[in-house]
């Protein structure tokens, strides 16, 4: 997954949230910083460095919590993990208190997992992806990190499961603009399809090409997947 929709990844200097105004904390700029630092090619500076110290001062602080902390990044997000306290006939509430801190603990385990992921190192990539997720379970970019990772291990079930939760979530990516949420389901509905191939589910695979197809229709990648599963299907 590319850097292009990393500028949405952290809220801008101010980001209405429940009808104030957020500033951009230190912790933020940090991860902000380390991301750039990844852009430039420094991965590992920025894992050893700015993304560590974030990771380690949140750790420290929220250790011995006995409160549910999770990290968002939105409205969105924080309210749906806000509802988990209450919970629903489906889903009963779990008892603790839901603390939602700023989005900048789980994206700097994001952007260590993508820096890892980037170096070829997935089994790490794949533990820091892990925490991300624990932090805010419902991000479609940490899920879709983590599809990648998993489909770099050629777990492509376990992939293609990934990208449809991410799918699924995109509606909670409020700080996301409709091009950057078109243009990563472009991306899942890619991951998916050859995910689907690896697995000879050419069916499903062409639909989920097409379905990038119909946002991107020039999609080169999506072209060729589509021409793969056909050649694949002659065989």
């Amino acid at each position: 997954m590319s850097l292009a929709a990393c500028a949405a990844a952290l809220p801008p200097r101010e980001t209405p949230q429940s009808e104030k105004v957020v500033k951009q904390s230190s912790d933020d700029k940090e991860v902000a910083d380390a991301i750039s630092m990844i852009h430039a090619g420094k991965i590992q500076e920025a894992i050893d460095g700015p993304l560590t110290d974030v990771v380690t001062r949140l750790e420290k602080q929220y250790a011995n919590s006995p409160d549910q902390v999770y990290s968002p990044r939105g409205p969105a997000l924080r309210a749906d993990y806000a509802a988990l306290e209450v919970g629903d006939k489906k889903h009963p509430g779990h008892g603790k208190r839901i603390v939602n801190i700023g989005p900048a603990w789980a994206m700097a385990y994001w952007a260590r997992g993508y820096g890892y992921s980037d170096l070829g190192r997935y089994a790490e990539a794949e533990v820091e992806l892990n925490k991300a997720l624990q932090l805010s379970p419902k991000d479609s970019q940490f899920l879709g990190e983590l599809a990648f990772v998993a489909q770099r291990e050629n777990r492509y079930d376990d992939s293609f499961k990934l990208y449809r939760a991410a799918i699924r979530n995109i509606d909670l990516m409020d700080t996301w603009k409709d091009p950057e949420k078109n243009d990563f389901l472009c991306r899942a509905y890619g991951g998916q399809g050859f995910d689907l191939l690896q697995l000879k589910r050419y069916d499903e695979a062409d639909k989920a090409y097409q379905n990038c197809l119909k946002i991107a229709p020039n999609d080169a990648k999506a072209k060729a997947g589509v021409e793969s599963v056909r050649a694949s299907k002659g065989k």
